[in-house]
């Protein structure tokens, strides 16, 4: 009677899984230290959870032209330029999702008997001295085309913003904060949320020979380990210095930004034998089915050149040495509530298996 009542739940679960659109879940997680960690007091601290999606993605090629003598030619600049973006999704439907995200990961911690620290508790800590607090809901693109999304009543703290309004935890992002608050609040257990939900996707192509191309593919998914790619930006220097020295940038080149999604519980100060930790993560992408059409968006640009003949003039020289530009642009709409749906069904069965591989460990 037990084992065919462990089948049903198992037929249910997976049946659950299959009807939420979803591609094959596979989680992987890294711990250590979990024998202290089970003798910490059960108390938690959430000090982040941050829950990102992708609305726009722009890429750029950029090919530089030169002299190749009599035999190679002259062969101009050329730069191909692609951009895509999602219309059709609604903020609110965003927000009140990842309330619902956040609010199920509280209520899985208080099922399992712990009790969650509130922030006002951490502010008086000296790990926060003199730094700010943000409390959500709020939606934020602190990188280009990426909207990061805090649930409702979630308060976390920051050191500083920069004058793109990114916000800036402290020296490399925060590193080694969680030991300190783990110890400053006798303990317990830091928890950080951190989930990305990307749609597009790099595409390479070798043999594109004397030109510029870029190529991009969607593909609407839970990344595991994945970079963000945003073209740098040229601005006009103002003075004389400023345009002779104010910039050493390259063109084609663009900013890169690794990112990973993850839930981690630490425990513990800072040491060898006194820290636990917990980071879960995904095996493989975790792909969102049903919602957007996986296509592709090129954009490509021959070089121009020019080989002296006796039947050329100047003015093919010229035509040939002017750089050359291709832009393709292109918006897909999609379903709101589709897309707000696939959303919360990935970070949420993320969530809810991490969970379930956390408190195993811990029994």
């Amino acid at each position: 009677m037990k084992n065919l009542f462990n089948f049903i739940l198992l037929l249910f679960f997976v049946q659950t899984i299959n009807s939420q659109g979803i591609g094959e879940l596979k989680i992987k997680s890294q711990k250590y230290g979990m024998n202290r960690m089970k003798k910490a007091p059960k108390k938690v601290y959430i000090n982040s959870f941050n829950v990102n999606f992708e609305i726009y993605k722009e890429a750029i090629d950029f090919k530089a032209g030169g002299n190749g003598g009599r035999i190679g030619g002259n062969t101009s600049n050329a730069t191909a330029k692609a951009a895509v973006g999602l219309g059709g999704i609604d903020a609110n439907k965003m927000q009140a999702k990842t309330n619902k995200v956040y609010q199920n990961f509280i209520n899985r911690l208080q099922s399992e008997g712990y009790e969650i620290i509130a922030s006002d508790v951490a502010e008086k800590t000296t790990v926060f001295k003199d730094w700010k607090k943000s409390t959500g809901p709020l939606l934020v693109e602190n990188l280009n085309g990426i909207i990061t999304c805090v649930p409702e009543n979630f308060t976390s703290f920051y050191k500083r913003k920069t004058s793109k309004g990114e916000i800036k935890k402290g020296f490399l992002g925060g590193i080694g904060l969680q030991p300190k608050l783990s110890k400053a609040l006798d303990n317990a257990i830091i928890a950080d949320v951190n989930l990305y939900v990307i749609f597009s996707e790099s595409g390479n192509d070798w043999m594109k020979g004397r030109a510029a191309k870029v190529k991009i593919k969607t593909n609407l998914r839970l990344v595991n380990n994945h970079v963000i790619s945003i073209p740098q930006k040229f601005k006009k220097k103002k003075t004389t210095i400023g345009k002779l020295f104010g910039s050493v940038k390259i063109k084609g080149a663009s900013d890169t930004y690794p990112i990973i999604s993850s839930v981690q519980f630490t425990q513990g100060k800072a040491g060898l034998g006194a820290l636990a930790q917990f980071t879960g993560n995904l095996r493989k992408d975790l792909e969102i089915n049903g919602v957007l059409k996986k296509q592709k968006i090129v954009a490509y640009q021959k070089q121009g050149s020019f080989v002296p003949t006796s039947f050329t003039t100047f003015s093919n020289y010229l035509d040939a040495k002017a750089d050359r530009f291709s832009n393709t642009t292109k918006w897909i709409d999609v379903d709101g509530d589709k897309y707000a749906q696939g959303f919360y069904n990935v970070c949420n069965t993320f969530l809810e298996k991490q969970l379930d591989e956390f408190f195993n460990k811990l029994k």
